[in-house]
């Protein structure tokens, strides 16, 4: 993906300058990003400088099948950082697919240089979302001690993938902070087969008032077709009446495949719709795409900026804060 493009329904286009992770919540079983980091590493083209060695794993299932797996190691490249300095159109960017800006492995000064820039491409909107809540929580006094407040052009977001307290929890921790534009990411979302949404969170209204949430995005898990959560119809329809009525704009991503399969949607063609991806798949009060309200400039100004590191040079880094420079 690049900042021009990008399959994701709510963005415009995706700033990829780290690629790494570690399975931290339900909804990273299936995780997509992992599977492309790991043919990143497998393409001659993009791995000629062995920049991807050590960020996923090939791991044997009890079955005997064989899986990829986020190793914990980082990578991270400035230069791919700094491209939305020197793109002058103005545009909606997701930051990081592949990887969490929060994870434990990413240096506090790495964040923070993510940060200026996004401060100095002030012509953009840049889209963050982490299941580090805990992490986004301490960094929140961080920002606001080296910024003085946050750039209003960020847009702060967390997944959460099911009603479990782990999950629900980073709703406020994401509150505690001082973005301006906070927004959920109710994507992959996970039923309770034993329980409905509407009985397990009666009053999710008012944790999205309390927390001031701007925005929230709705999705079922895609995956294979014989091994996929299913998100059921009644959550999906609860999670967008509770954000309406919370005064959220919400954004209607994808049925899922278990759920499209159910829908008797599913399609065997490649791409979204095999997902539940395309609004004619969808009954007609789950068709929602908006996006919230957010003041910036229309038209790209100069600004100075001073890198603090050389946009030719990556890094690896790992949990402990061990850096590993490789130029």
């Amino acid at each position: 993906m690049s900042l021009d493009a990008s399959g994701i329904s709510w963005t415009d286009g995706t700033l990829n300058s780290l690629y790494g992770c570690k399975e931290c919540s339900v909804g990273c079983r299936l995780c997509y990003a992992v599977n492309r980091v790991y043919r990143h590493s497998q393409n001659p083209r993009l791995h000629q400088d062995g920049r991807f060695d050590g960020l996923v794993e090939r791991i044997t299932l009890a079955d005997g099948r064989t899986t990829a797996r986020f190793t914990n190691r980082l990578l991270f490249d400035p230069s791919h950082l700094y491209a939305v300095l020197k793109d002058c159109k103005p545009k909606m960017i997701f930051v990081n697919e592949f990887s969490d800006l929060f994870h434990s492995a990413t240096p506090e000064e790495v964040i923070l240089e993510h940060f200026r820039v996004f401060k100095a491409a002030s012509w953009h909107q840049f889209q963050v979302l982490t299941k580090r809540g805990s992490r986004l929580k301490d960094m929140n006094a961080v920002i606001l001690r080296e910024l003085g407040a946050w750039p209003e052009n960020v847009w702060q977001g967390v997944s959460v993938c099911s009603a479990k307290p782990v999950e629900m929890q980073r709703i406020d921790e994401l509150g505690a902070t001082g973005a301006h534009l906070r927004w959920l990411s109710f994507e992959p979302w996970i039923s309770d087969m034993n329980e409905p949404l509407r009985k397990a969170i009666p009053k999710l209204r008012a944790i999205l008032r309390k927390n001031k949430i701007a925005w929230t995005v709705v999705g079922g898990e895609s995956g294979s077709k014989d091994d996929t959560n299913l998100m059921t119809l009644d959550d999906a329809r609860y999670l967008i009446q509770e954000s309406r009525a919370a005064g959220c704009k919400v954004h209607f991503k994808q049925l899922g495949t278990a759920l499209a399969i159910q829908l008797g949607v599913y399609s065997t063609d490649r791409g979204h719709r095999s997902k539940g991806g395309s609004p004619d798949q969808w009954p007609e009060d789950l068709n929602v795409r908006q996006w919230p309200e957010f003041s910036g400039s229309a038209v790209w100004a100069d600004t100075e900026f001073v890198a603090s590191f050389k946009a030719g040079e990556w890094m690896h880094f790992e949990p402990g804060g061990v850096k590993y420079p490789t130029f």
